[in-house]
Parts: C-alpha cells; structure tokens; sequence
C-alpha cells in the first residue's frame, strides 16, 4: 500500500516508526492547545505500550510520507475500535482515524489527502464499514467534509468543570 507522488513517497509505518506517530501527536496536541497537565502523566509510555501491542495485533496502522530527502512530513493512522454499541453490529467493529498531522511548511500540498486514502484502503481491508475521527478546527472540519466524512449526532457534556478535550477543540473551531 505504498505510494508516490513526484516530490513524496507514502509507505506504510513500521513497528520501529511508532515513537514518530507518537511525535507527530505531540506536536499536535501543542498545536491544539492541550495543556501537558490535562494528559495523565505517563501518557507517552500508554500510547507506546498501546500502539505497539496493537500494531503486534494487526489493528492499528500509520501512514507516513516522506519528503525528496527522506524526512517525513505529514502521517496519518487508523485504530480498529470495538466500544459498545458497535461491537454489537457486524462486522462488530470500526476505524478511528487518528494522528493527522502535517508539518506546517508542507500544509496545502494535498499530502493528507493521499495519506487519508491509504488509511481508509487499509480500513476497508480489514473489513470496517464506518470510519471515524475528531476534525480539530473548521480547516480540519472542511478538508473531512471534502473527503466524504459528515457530522453526526454525538453529544457531551462536562461532568467536572475543567476543560474537557471536546471543549478543547471547540475553542480551536471558533
């Protein structure tokens, strides 16, 4: 499932490329704002753990594409979840897309685009009917739209009076 373009190349992440992904995220959760002291403290060695045994598992995968110099400089992944009530409907089971991020001198190059597909090729491989993600920003939000995703009915409501992830990236849609 690798690809090309003229200037990139998208391969499929390995094993050893999970602390890049882990990266990307970071600096992601910095550009949406995430205060450090909202993630618990030992978030990084979770996600590690997390997506190591799940990449051992066959049920997450991250896309990563390289610049002509062999740096990468945008990713995208997918996780397989099976939280109720899903796992109750065949094929019991759906994508959640994850760590989108493209470094910002290569934004506008359509480079998420092609990694998105990759993800969603991988998904419907392995047998996922829905996929699903969080668009962080009303840039994020049009650029999903323009791929085919659209809004659904989910709803929240914060329990504990601080920030919450949604409200987060509510304030990064404004």
């Amino acid at each position: 499932m690798s690809q090309s373009s003229p200037n990139f190349s998208f391969v499929p992440a390995k094993k050893q490329d999970i602390p890049l992904a882990l990266n990307f995220r970071r600096i992601l959760f910095d550009e949406m704002g995430v205060p450090e002291n909202s993630l618990i403290d030992d978030c990084y060695e979770v996600l590690l753990n997390l997506y190591q045994e799940e990449f051992t598992r066959g049920r997450i995968q991250h896309f990563i594409a390289y610049n002509g110099e062999q740096e990468p400089v945008a990713i995208a992944g997918a996780l397989l979840k099976t939280d109720f009530p899903y796992y109750l409907f065949k094929p019991g089971y759906y994508g959640w897309i994850i760590d989108v991020y493209t470094i910002p001198q290569y934004r506008g190059r359509r480079l998420s685009n092609q990694l998105l597909q990759l993800t969603q090729q991988w998904l419907i491989a392995k047998g996922v009917q829905e996929a699903k993600l969080i668009a962080v920003g009303s840039h994020a939000q049009r650029l999903y739209e323009r791929l085919g995703y659209r809004a659904t009915w989910e709803m929240s409501i914060n329990l504990s009076g601080n920030k919450t992830y949604n409200e987060l990236i509510d304030l990064k849609r404004e």
